[in-house]
């Protein structure tokens, strides 16, 4: 490994071309660092210092002195790009061309366009090459579709150009000129060369350690190339299979989904960091593709269940229940199966005893280790090849029927669970074939207020009757909005007057029944706690 102080006039010059390498993310600087970059190197350039450091660049050498792979720095290294091709474009002949060659070299006999002294991944070269190295215009039914896909490092490049265009827009070109000439000159970063992939791979790791802006992502992506020993003739299939990939689940999302996707496979509770969880994965496999293909079809899997991509209405009604809870630990046991089905237990029957036992273990407050024990059952189960019954069986061993009806029979109002719980229930008298999504503020409203302040209510409860049925179930009102703590201790009657306005713009059948009723005395909330009660036995009992 070699480090040595460059300037930027050293670093981009017609001699060196850089390649981001397939195991890197895309480009994802944002206008703030953008405007951060060009505002620090601006104030140096008019402060006229003598050198400005703006970081590292970290590369593999492939040919001396001519090519290199970025390790580390690309970002700073394409917005360097970004700068000097607007410089180019904003100035005039002979600083043009000489601004030019760092960027795009032409040939001084023919006119035409060498290569570029950086070309980005595979996916964004195409952009990055006409609409910023060769000024193409970006159009507004070009920006549309970047939109449109949600093509992120596109959408970063149009706009750090924008934010380049802002800038550059505020100076003559006389001050432009000279800032250039100070961003060659005495701008400075510290160049890192080393000798293979291997080196990048350590590389890669140090630079985590040392709490680089590396995901955990970028890190397994990294250990397939490594494991591939550098073969540059499957490096860039391999890459293409994991764009799709990024692709389909999201950068954003991908560490996420591979924390999922390891535990739908071990089943057992990680001990280490994800990269590090993922290594004895990697090596034990075939090789990095027949690994990448298990990746790939459970990512098609995962979205299935974040989209509720499920024909029958019944799962996907369990599954929206779900996606209500405030944990994610039954995802790789529905993983799992979704990858490995079981023969005699369908999705939906699956979904439905998954979701049972969820909610079971969240209204019984069970800790984090102690609601992996279910998952981990189910997932060892299924990967062993066990039986439906099997399966069911361990539904069934994890079921604590009558602790769970005995807690919902309890106060509720205020736990983590009581929204989900009367959502869920919202639906126990609809039609399967009826789908409600209830966007914006939700509340729950007491029925009864929490103090007895208007004769209505003192008429009617004792302050024991108060108190046993206030944070139960039958007492309890979904409503859209905001909550409404003016009139929270009116009378019924004009309790209802609010109710059914806010209940006309989001409808909840729950508290139409409440609007139904001309008093709210004990007697009433006993029946509705009751009937709540059963039709949740009716949801999460496991038979």
């Amino acid at each position: 490994m070699e480090a040595a102080e460059r300037t930027i006039s050293k670093i981009l010059t017609e001699q060196i071309r850089y390649e981001i390498p397939p195991y890197q993310r895309p480009y994802s600087w944002e206008k703030g660092n953008v405007e951060q970059l060009l505002d620090d190197v601006w104030d140096a350039f008019e402060a006229d210092d003598e050198e400005y450091f703006i970081g590292s660049l970290i590369t593999i050498e492939r040919s001396k002195d001519e090519l290199y792979d970025v390790v580390d720095g690309q970002q700073r290294l394409t917005t360097l790009n970004l700068i000097f091709a607007r410089l180019r474009d904003a100035v005039s002949e002979p600083a043009k061309s000489t601004l030019g060659k760092r960027v795009l070299p032409k040939n001084e006999l023919t006119g035409e366009e060498e290569t570029p002294r950086l070309t980005l991944r595979q996916k964004d070269q195409s952009f990055f090459r006409r609409h910023v190295l060769a000024s193409e215009e970006i159009t507004d039914a070009i920006s549309r579709e970047i939109q449109n896909k949600q093509d992120a490092p596109k959408i970063r490049l149009t706009e750090n150009l924008g934010v380049i265009d802002n800038f550059l827009a505020q100076r003559d070109e006389k001050s432009l000129k000279l800032f250039a000439n100070y961003l060659l000159t005495k701008v400075y970063v510290v160049f890192v060369t080393t000798a293979s992939w291997q080196s990048a791979y350590r590389l890669f790791n140090v630079l985590n350690a040392r709490g680089m802006p590396l995901s955990n992502a970028d890190l397994i992506k990294n250990m397939l190339f490594a494991r591939m020993g550098g073969a540059s003739s499957k490096s860039e299939e391999l890459d293409e299979q994991w764009l799709q990939l990024e692709e389909a689940i999201g950068i954003e999302r991908l560490d996420q989904f591979l924390a999922h996707h390891r535990s739908s496979v071990t089943a057992i509770k990680a001990r280490k960091t994800l990269h590090e969880e993922y290594k004895p994965l990697i090596e034990a496999s075939d090789s990095p593709f027949s690994f990448l293909d298990g990746i790939t079809t459970s990512a098609r899997n995962y979205l299935r269940i974040q989209q509720n991509g499920f024909e029958d209405v019944a799962a996907r009604r369990s599954l929206r229940s779900l996606h209500r809870v405030a944990f994610e630990e039954w995802v790789p046991p529905l993983l799992a199966y979704l990858n490995n089905p079981v023969e005699g237990i369908s999705e939906a029957e699956f979904i439905d005893l998954l979701e049972k036992v969820t909610y079971q273990n969240w209204i019984r407050r069970l800790a984090f280790t102690a609601r992996l024990t279910a998952y981990f059952q189910l997932i060892t189960a299924i990967r062993s090849g066990k039986s439906a019954d099997e399966i069911r069986s361990i539904f069934r061993q994890n079921a604590q029927n009558e602790e769970f009806h005995s807690l919902l029979n309890g106060e509720v109002y205020g736990k983590p669970f009581a929204q989900a719980v009367l959502l869920r229930l919202e639906e126990a008298d609809q039609d399967e074939s009826v789908t409600k999504d209830y966007g914006g503020k939700i509340t729950i409203e007491h029925v009864l207020p929490q103090a007895l302040k208007e004769d209505y209510w003192r008429e009617r409860f004792t302050d024991d009757a108060h108190r046993q049925w206030l944070h139960r179930l039958g007492n309890l009102a979904l409503l859209a909005g905001i909550k409404n703590y003016k009139a929270q201790y009116f009378s019924f009657d004009r309790k209802k007057k609010i109710y059914s306005e806010r209940n006309n713009k989001v409808s909840f059948d729950t508290t139409k029944l409440i609007l139904e009723q001309d008093d709210w005395r004990p007697e009433f909330i006993e029946f509705r706690q009751a009937k709540m009660v059963e039709a949740a036995a009716d949801i999460w009992t496991i038979a």
